[in-house]
This record gives C-alpha cells, sequence and structure tokens, in this order.
C-alpha cells in the first residue's frame, strides 16, 4: 500500500496591530449653525418659551411645535421671534394638553429652516444638546449633556427623555438633538429638588420625537384634546347630574391651581373621583382634591388631601387675597406610592359637608362660610410647590349629582310590650344617605330607661343595623343579621345627650360607602363601621332597641324626620 503523505506544518499567522479608531470630534460650532434657524422663541402676554420647525413650505409658511403650557394661557395672541430677529403672528393649529403639545402655524419667511424629528430613540449615554430661549433671552442658548435614560409614561401616553444638559424656564418647547442635527425630543421640564425638599440637579426631561410624530397630524388637522381647562369658565344651573368623566391635570411653571370643572351651579352636592398619584414623594410633593361652592372672584371652598403631609385640609377664600385655613385633620388610609389610586368623595348638605377617603370618613367641614352654591372641580397644585411641571394627575370617575330627599314627617313612636323595636321607616332602599331626627325624651332617664335613633340598610324585617342613645348617656351600634342573631358593635359614652324630660335631642347619620357618623345635637360623637351588613336598604327611626328598656303606654315624639339619599340617581 501506499503510505499517507504527512502534511507540511503552517506556521500561524502573526496578527496585525490595528489601532482603535479615534471618534471624530463634534463641531460644535457647526452643529449650532445647522440647527440655529429652527429653533424659535414662542410667547404671549404672560408667558415665555421655545419652539422648534418641524416643516415649511414652498410660500415660507412654517409648522412649530411647542409645549401647550407655553401658549396655554393665551392661545388666541401667541407670537413667534425667528433666529434672524422677525417677529410674526403665530395661528394654534391644534393642541395636545395630556402630552404637553402643540402645533402653531407661522406665516411667512424665506430664513424659515425646518428640522427633522428622529424616528429611532436615542441609546442611553448619547451626546445630546439643547437649544432654545431661556429666562427670556434675545438669542439662542445651547448647553450640552447625555440621554440618561428613556421613559413611557403611561398616564401621559407618552416618551420621555431623561438628560443632565442644563434647563431652564423659557427652555419648554425647544429642541433637544443628537450630534447630526436630528431632534429626539421636545424639551419640557425639570425637576429642583425632591420630594422632602433636597436640591437635586441634572434632572431635565424633553418629550420623546417617537411622540411628537405620532401626534403631529392630529395637531395639524386642527384637533384639540384633552384640554385641562376645559369647562372651567362656563357655569350653568341645569339640572341633572354630570358625568363620570376622565381626564389629567397638567402641572406648570404659574401660581395657579390646576383645574377641570363640572359647569354646573350646585350648593348642596355629592363629587365623586378617584386620583392617581402623578409620582412618588421623592420627586416632590403633590396634592389633590375639589372646588366647589366656587362662585368666582376668589369667593369659593376647597378641600385636598396631601402627600407630604399625609393630612387633608379645608380652605375658604371668600374674596380676600389668600384662602384661610377652616379645618384640617389625618388623612388615614391615603396611598401614597406611584401607582396609588385614590378615591375622594364629598357631600355637601347646607351649612356642613362630610369628606370621605377610600370608602373611610376622615372629615366633617363648616361650610357655613363663603356662597351657598357655585361651580364644582378636581383641582391639583393647591399648595405652593406640589406640581412638577410636565407632568399631570389623573382623574377617573369624576361625577356630581344631588341628594335626594326621600323622607320627612313627624311622628310618635308608641311604647308595647311585644319585644320588637318600635320604627317608623322613610321611603326607598338607600345605600349612602344623611338622616336627621329630633326625639323628645318620654320622661327623665332617671325614672326609667328610654333609647331612640336609626335603623339602616334594612334588607328584611331582622336585618338591619341600628345605632341608637340612650337614657344612660351612651351610645350603641349593632348589626343585626336575621337569623344569625344580633352582631354587637362599638358603644361609647354621649356627654351632651340631654336626659331631662321633654326634652329634646337632635341625632344625624351620615353614611357613605363602608363608612358612617354618628352626631347628637351637632356633635360628632362615634364613626361607624359598615363593612358587613347589606350594602343598601330601608332607612327608619326607632325607640326601644334595649330589651325591657320602656315603659309601656308611654309614648316618643319626634319631630322633622328626613332622609337625603346620596345615591347617584340612574339615568
Amino acid at each position: 500500500p501506499t503510505p499517507t503523505p504527512t502534511p507540511a506544518p503552517t506556521a500561524d499567522p502573526t496578527p496585525e496591530n490595528t489601532a482603535t479608531p479615534t471618534p471624530e470630534p463634534i463641531d460644535l460650532v457647526a452643529l449650532a449653525a445647522l440647527v440655529r434657524p429652527s429653533v424659535v422663541k414662542v410667547s404671549t402676554d404672560t408667558a415665555v418659551g421655545s419652539g422648534v420647525i418641524v416643516e415649511v413650505d414652498d410660500s415660507g409658511k412654517a409648522v412649530v411645535v411647542t409645549n401647550f403650557h407655553v401658549i396655554e394661557d393665551d392661545p388666541g395672541n401667541v407670537r413667534v421671534l425667528s433666529e434672524d430677529g422677525g417677529s410674526y403672528d403665530a395661528t394654534l393649529l391644534g393642541s395636545d394638553g395630556t402630552k404637553d403639545l402643540a402645533a402653531l402655524s407661522v406665516c411667512c419667511s424665506e430664513s424659515f429652516q425646518a428640522v427633522e424629528l428622529s424616528e429611532t430613540r436615542p441609546a442611553q449615554g448619547a451626546d445630546v444638546f439643547t437649544m432654545g430661549y431661556p429666562l427670556d433671552s434675545d438669542s439662542t442658548v445651547m448647553t450640552r449633556g447625555i440621554v440618561s435614560s428613556m421613559n413611557f409614561d403611561a398616564s401621559l401616553d407618552r416618551w420621555e427623555v431623561q438628560t443632565d444638559a442644563s434647563l431652564n424656564v423659557g427652555n419648554s418647547g425647544g429642541a433637544l438633538f443628537t450630534a447630526d442635527g436630528d431632534v429626539v425630543g421636545i424639551t419640557a421640564f425639570v425637576i429642583r429638588e425632591s420630594g422632602t425638599g433636597v436640591p437635586v440637579e441634572g434632572v431635565g426631561f424633553a418629550i420623546g420625537s417617537e411622540t411628537v410624530l405620532a401626534v403631529l397630524p392630529t395637531l395639524k388637522a386642527g384637533v384639540r384634546v384633552d384640554d385641562p381647562g376645559a369647562g372651567r369658565d362656563t357655569v350653568t344651573d341645569t339640572p341633572g347630574p354630570f358625568g363620570p368623566v376622565e381626564g389629567y391635570l397638567r402641572h406648570d411653571e404659574d401660581e395657579f391651581i390646576e383645574e377641570h370643572g363640572a359647569g354646573l351651579l350646585r350648593g348642596d352636592f355629592v363629587v365623586a373621583a378617584e386620583f392617581h398619584n402623578p409620582y412618588p414623594a421623592v420627586i416632590s410633593g403633590w396634592d389633590y382634591g375639589f372646588l366647589f361652592r366656587d362662585a368666582g372672584q376668589n369667593n369659593y371652598h376647597a378641600v385636598i388631601v396631601e402627600n407630604i403631609s399625609g393630612m387633608w385640609f379645608h380652605y375658604l377664600r371668600d374674596g380676600a387675597d389668600e384662602a384661610r385655613l377652616v379645618g384640617s385633620g389625618q388623612a388615614s388610609g391615603l396611598w401614597l406610592g406611584s401607582e396609588g389610586v385614590n378615591d375622594l368623595r364629598l357631600a355637601a348638605l347646607g351649612d356642613q359637608g362630610w369628606l370621605f377617603l377610600n370608602d373611610r370618613a376622615i372629615g366633617t367641614l363648616d361650610l357655613s362660610g363663603g356662597a351657598a352654591e357655585g361651580n364644582i372641580s378636581v383641582i391639583t397644585g393647591f399648595h405652593d410647590g406640589n406640581e412638577v411641571t410636565g407632568r399631570s394627575t389623573r382623574f377617573r370617575e369624576f361625577s356630581v349629582h344631588e341628594p335626594q330627599s326621600i323622607g320627612n314627617r313627624s311622628g310618635v313612636l308608641d311604647h308595647t310590650e311585644d319585644g320588637f323595636i318600635e320604627r317608623s321607616l322613610a321611603a326607598g332602599s338607600p345605600s349612602d344617605f344623611i338622616a336627621v331626627a329630633t326625639f323628645t325624651n318620654p320622661n327623665a332617664g332617671s325614672a326609667g330607661w328610654w333609647d331612640y335613633g336609626f335603623t339602616f340598610r334594612g334588607s328584611g324585617p331582622d336585618s338591619y343595623h341600628g345605632v341608637y342613645v340612650g337614657s344612660n348617656r351612651e351610645w350603641d351600634h349593632f348589626l343585626r343579621g336575621g337569623g344569625s342573631g344580633t352582631a354587637s358593635g362599638r358603644s361609647g359614652r354621649v356627654l351632651n345627650l340631654n336626659t331631662r324630660e321633654d326634652a329634646q335631642n337632635t341625632l344625624m347619620l351620615v353614611v357613605v360607602g363602608e363608612a358612617g357618623l354618628l352626631y347628637v345635637n351637632g356633635e360628632q360623637v362615634s364613626a361607624l363601621d359598615l363593612r358587613e351588613g347589606a350594602a343598601h336598604g330601608s332607612v327608619g327611626i326607632g325607640s326601644g332597641f334595649f330589651e325591657g328598656g320602656r315603659l309601656p303606654g308611654q309614648q316618643t315624639y319626634y319631630s322633622d324626620f328626613r332622609v337625603w339619599s346620596l345615591d347617584r340617581a340612574e339615568p
């Protein structure tokens, strides 16, 4: 056989040394010259910001994109100053208050130059530059930074580019662009301090070009969506309920309360809304709530909850320069996280109001001052410093309706020996309600036991809640569950109860959701836990709650037994 030839060894190739290429330095002078003709100054009589030219047609007419909050307060009086010193009237084409974007039409100049909006998101760490008219500058100012992060804000339905490039008041609406001169964002807001007041630096934000490109056709078509101010200027006394509606309260740099009004003239009402926390406390403080009986001319009530203090506040402004605090307390049960959602409800009836948070009663309001009626709004940013420009507070299920009277009578409850509570029921089966009645003592407390009070959420003859006061100056709350017997609730002292013979005591019961409040002669004596039992049912007054605790043949007189349903009427 022929032997297999052995291959000759091959020498390993020696690798050639290759130098790492040095990146070309960015020509900042050329970059500024490229972008400068596309950045303009945008102003009204009340605000100054920046804008970016994104389109120019053959006649020299330009489309300018800016932030909505720059032109929001005076959209019919907008001027644009170009890089060459020309000043032009601008017409608002369309706006999106939620995304904080607006498109303007400006005519006409040969000097207008459009810049490209980038279709791709910038990479983290990429060099970026800003150009605008900060601090009411007469010429463009350029700063440099990097992309710190890219985030999608679901509550505002927009992409945001975080950067450490320097931003100041007046940069709003300006350009954030790459080293190639493509715009990757419209500069919108900056965070100056944390929620605890610690100064922070390098936390600026721009609305991503991806979002701008998506909404631009709608803006050019003249659509104006999610305007946070809608409804605040028109108030009617049209009967019937309002809502539910949802929207956003956009934060800005001005010193005014952000509001969305129902446009209704109301004195007695129930208002409810679900608020979504705009950001965590580490970023800044926030507050939200209701403006009501707003008669204009700085005449209103306001109730808010606040994250930093964890409290609720009730203010009255009656034409004075400043609102004055008339009540406050702990906002027990307030969800504080960035994803937190809180349900607020407020009932107003005459000179009294009640505030409920997540089905818990947290405050009684003195409404004796101020206007008797007015508009009702959801609000944010009542306290100074509780807004972050460019962010928004989302609200849902904002609704207003009027209490409905379902009972008003006077009469007598006969004392018998049948062992049953003597009751008189109002019409209807409300879930939420206010009930009030004045009772006359059948005898002096020292001469024999007596009691009287309310039954409510009754779903049958032996199924209901009961709350009453007795001649021993105590109150008691119980739940009777039909065949399951009676479950003892809470009880306590009533120091202001008048126990003399023929003396009168006025009881009021306020029930909303899982919370109830009992008042005796105008003073709150208890908070009731209503998590168990039926969600709605009959409301009545009664006597003889305590077995054997009545004198047969006597009577308990009552007067002005009134019930207002707080439930929203079905359409």
